[in-house]
């Protein structure tokens, strides 16, 4: 497995293993369409902000989007990883990967608004309870989280 930088034409198959990793969880079709366009990668998002992309051979199996906050935080925006590879290693890669970017880039902190069901994955990595943060486009509260770098 390698993780290097999207490029432009990623864009779509990244909005799609987005809509399939977060649809993993159980999600159904009436949620899935209200967070479409937050789960949605556009090309200006690759041209603009740091995305980088796991695979393997030229299968995609994840991804991450960093976005810088401050001079001393990032938010890791997304983190997906396609359903037949949860539970491998990939997500596990991708978040060291994204943790050693963000501190290469100078943050001391890397902020995390987290789904329910990964709120684990993120405590495995450090990350503390800062806050909270309602999701427009679905009305949940979700938790945000900071890890220390």
């Amino acid at each position: 497995m390698r993780i290097d930088e999207a490029a432009v034409g990623d864009a779509d198959i990244l909005t799609h293993l987005a809509l399939d990793s977060k649809r993993h969880w159980g999600y159904d079709d009436a949620f899935m369409e209200r967070c479409r366009d937050e789960l949605t990668v556009s090309e200006a998002d690759v041209a603009t902000h740091r995305v980088l992309v796991a695979r393997e051979a030229e299968r995609v199996l994840g991804f991450y989007q960093l976005l810088p906050l401050d001079k001393s935080c990032v938010d890791l925006d997304m983190l997906f990883v396609e359903p037949r590879s949860v539970g491998t290693g990939v997500g596990g890669a991708l978040m060291r990967h994204a943790m050693s970017a963000a501190r290469g880039d100078g943050a001391l902190t890397l902020r995390i608004t987290a789904d329910p069901f990964a709120v684990p994955f993120y405590e495995h990595f450090g990350a503390v309870l800062v806050g909270s943060s309602l999701a427009s486009s679905t009305g949940r509260t979700l938790p945000v989280y900071d890890i220390a770098l």
